[in-house]
């Protein structure tokens, strides 16, 4: 369907409806490319940054918890061995509320597997850390000794290396995150930049084509106009489209014929008249010839009673 087919004020909306659809069209791209921005940013913030704090709570934890069993064995004062105890208690309420956090914080399979390897080797640390307090309470410090350096020694290392792996595989997804944030900034720029510049073109296109399609049509209806208003009723309007321009151009076209018919009845009747013209100045011709051979003969007629009176005159003067 041409453009043309539509009136101008349809044609002008659709236009604009487009328009506003490119625009429209734009934004809903930029908001997807800012929440996908802020998706990985939100990972960040509430996901692998909160990971990295919860573990390097529990490794300071850990590293506390052991650090105070060992001063069981160090501080024997009975008042100290009280607040070391105390502190041993709250450290491990903390490390359970710290690994609480963490739990619910676990999105990957690889983390969930080292969480629970964390966990089983704590649970044991723990059992063996009882015993020490146990042993300490007793007083059989050598046996609490041998089993500090002993078990609990491998597992703390275990528990420390599991650790560390928690905190590089969340900063590294925390860097994956960022840099994936990154590329879709980058990218985002890029396609808003390409959008813009189509919806440029589009809209440049748009006008243009709009603009052609109401000035084009109206350059021809005035063009034709002057060219009828200048007398010359020959030309042939070539009509497309069922616009407001098409509409007069079918105006002017019918205003054309009515008006070269007008001409042609007018030109029709003129020879008429001059044909029935010329049959009166034949007739009034002739009938001015026959007046003038009457004329001729009165004339004649009149010399001849003249010359008769003459002669009855002379004859009469005669006799």
């Amino acid at each position: 369907m041409s453009i043309r087919s539509l009136n101008i004020a349809p044609r002008a909306g659709l236009g604009f409806g487009l328009l506003a659809l490119m625009v429209f069209g734009l934004g809903a791209f930029a908001l997807l490319q800012m929440s996908n921005m802020r998706a990985q940013s939100d990972q960040v913030d509430n996901n692998w940054l909160p990971s990295v704090m919860a573990v390097g709570e529990m490794s300071q934890d850990m590293l506390r918890l052991r650090a105070l069993t060992m001063r069981l064995l160090i501080n024997r004062d009975p008042q100290a061995l009280e607040q070391n105890v105390g502190k041993l208690n709250e450290l491990k309420s903390s490390l359970g509320q710290a690994q609480q956090r963490y739990d619910a914080l676990i999105v990957l399979p690889e983390e969930r597997t080292l969480f629970d390897r964390f966990k089983a080797a704590e649970q044991k640390y723990l059992e063996f850390q009882g015993q020490v307090m146990n042993l300490s309470a007793q007083g059989q410090v050598a046996d609490a000794a041998a089993i500090l350096n002993g078990e609990m020694s491998p597992l703390a290392d275990d528990i420390a290396v599991t650790l560390k792996a928690l905190v590089e595989l969340n900063k590294h997804n925390a860097t994956l995150a960022t840099e994936a944030a990154r590329l879709v900034f980058s990218d985002s720029r890029v396609w808003v930049g390409v959008m813009v510049t189509i919806a440029a073109l589009m809209t440049i296109g748009l006008a243009l084509l709009l603009t052609r399609s109401i000035v084009l049509p109206l350059a021809q209806s005035l063009r034709v106009a002057e060219v009828v208003a200048g007398g010359d009723l020959t030309g042939d309007i070539h009509i497309t489209g069922k616009d407001e321009p098409a509409r007069l151009l079918h105006a002017l076209k019918s205003m054309q014929h009515n008006l070269r018919d007008t001409i042609r009845r007018i030109s029709d009747s003129s020879s008429q008249l001059a044909s029935a013209s010329e049959e009166l100045s034949c007739v009034t011709e002739d009938a001015t010839r026959g007046l003038h051979q009457q004329s001729l003969e009165i004339e004649q007629a009149a010399t001849a009673v003249n010359q008769m009176t003459a002669a009855v005159e002379e004859v009469a003067s005669n006799a």
